[in-house]
């Protein structure tokens, strides 16, 4: 009777492990590797193609079976779903580095505005404003030089802070 079962447990044990299909792939190195699971970006060689078993049903919340049908051409293996991953983790961390990016450049578009609001209230005050010259002297501004420094300063404020 053990015998019997013995026997039995064994062919069952066997025939799920000659269930599975068994792939070959060569690494950068050259050197050959056998598993069940393929790597998703290297060529791959079947040795054995492995038999389909069926699937049970998926269940959903409620209990009740899933609508979709389970196909092996529509599971992914567990390669396949790791590379996915690893594209979506990507793709939320460039996501993130734009958004950092863009929040970065709004703060300096901002400080540049407030900067030119305040030097075009200075020139508009009529206090007396002076520059340096080429030779690092103090010059101060006469009217029409002050007149085209607002008007500058003007078009950049129009410019920056839209």
């Amino acid at each position: 009777m053990f015998r019997k079962f013995f026997l039995v447990l064994l062919l069952c044990t066997g025939s799920a492990a000659f269930g599975q299909g068994i792939y070959s792939w060569k690494d950068a190195g050259g050197q050959v590797h056998y598993s069940d699971m393929p790597p998703p970006d290297a060529k791959v060689r079947t040795v054995r193609q492995g038999s389909i078993t069926p699937q049970p049903p998926a269940r959903t919340a409620e209990g009740g079976e899933a609508a979709a049908a389970a196909s092996p051409s529509s599971q992914q293996s567990y390669a396949e779903k790791e590379l996915a991953f690893r594209k979506r983790r990507a793709e939320a961390a460039e996501a993130e580095e734009k958004a950092r990016k863009a929040q970065a450049n709004d703060q300096a578009r901002q400080r540049e505005c407030a900067e030119n609001r305040a030097q075009l209230t200075a020139l508009e005050s009529g206090q007396r404003m002076s520059r340096f010259d080429e030779n690092g002297e103090r010059v101060f501004l006469d009217d029409d030089e002050r007149s085209a420094a607002i008007e500058r300063t003007r078009r950049i404020v129009d410019k920056t802070c839209r």
